[in-house]
């Protein structure tokens, strides 16, 4: 199933609904015409036109009815066509996606197909959607949108640096660290969110995009002297995947500030 195959047909049968609904409209006008004007005699000619063009508008409403039932939306999203598709329009337009049906992941989106309800989440708002060309396009100009929008990344590295500060407490309790000891990342970001409502405002993938910015800068050094150092060499189970400023992946597992 392709809904482009479908696209490029339900043109062609609403063409021709805004035609005849034109001509019947066309034709109601000219009949209050002759009707003002006394014009009696034209009327049943008028009459035949109206009726051809319900008749020949009702049938192209019918052919689109017909072509849209023959459309299965459950079908084309349970059946792998419609992420499939989705794939191939990402790499076409640039945008990088991981995952497998029906999780998917379009850095910093989070994309989840649902066939049940033929809607598609991105993130927390359902799209109806079942076209994966505008969804993708659409995708796309929201990253744009945020690669765009202002970011102060010496305040964030100042919050960043205050939830490390108190993880090297808390890590200090069960055993004396250094002042500079690498931080999981992860650990970071529920410190800065230590509610559930919190992570729903400000989620994983956010943190992770605001991750990329700060990570783009050549150096981040706070007004304490302290630089801050990415590292990417520890438990990859715990690393955050980012893209880097030339679209390439990487994956911040520690942070230090030394």
């Amino acid at each position: 199933m392709d809904y482009e195959l479908y696209f490029m047909n339900a043109q062609t049968f609403t063409k021709e609904l805004i035609e005849k609904t034109k001509a019947q409209t066309k034709n109601v006008n000219n009949i209050l015409k002759c009707i003002s004007a006394g014009d009696i005699g034209a009327l049943p000619k008028l009459f035949t036109a109206i009726r051809d063009a319900t008749r020949e508008r009702e049938e192209a409403l019918d052919r689109l009815e017909s072509l849209t039932t023959d459309f299965s939306g459950y079908e084309y999203m349970a059946n792998g066509d419609f992420s499939e598709q989705m794939i191939e329009y990402c790499h076409q337009l640039g945008v990088d996606v991981q995952g497998s049906f029906p999780v998917y992941e379009m850095f910093p989106c989070r994309v989840t197909v649902n066939p049940e309800s033929q809607d598609v989440t991105v993130d927390r708002k359902k799209l109806k959607c079942l076209r994966p060309s505008k969804l993708v396009s659409d995708i796309r100009k929201m990253l744009d949108k945020l690669s765009e929008a202002d970011f102060n990344a010496q305040l964030f590295a100042k919050e960043l640096a205050a939830a490390y500060d108190i993880a090297i407490i808390r890590a200090s309790r069960k055993k004396r660290c250094a002042d500079d000891a690498p931080m999981y990342a992860t650990e970071l970001y529920d410190i800065l969110t230590p509610m559930g409502r919190y992570k729903k405002e400000y989620t994983k993938h956010n943190f992770a995009f605001d991750l990329s910015r700060l990570y783009a800068e050549e150096q981040m050094t706070l007004k304490d002297g302290r630089t801050l150092r990415f590292d990417t060499a520890r438990d990859m189970k715990k690393a955050i995947r980012i893209l880097d400023r030339n679209g390439s992946e990487q994956f911040i597992t520690t942070i230090r500030f030394s």
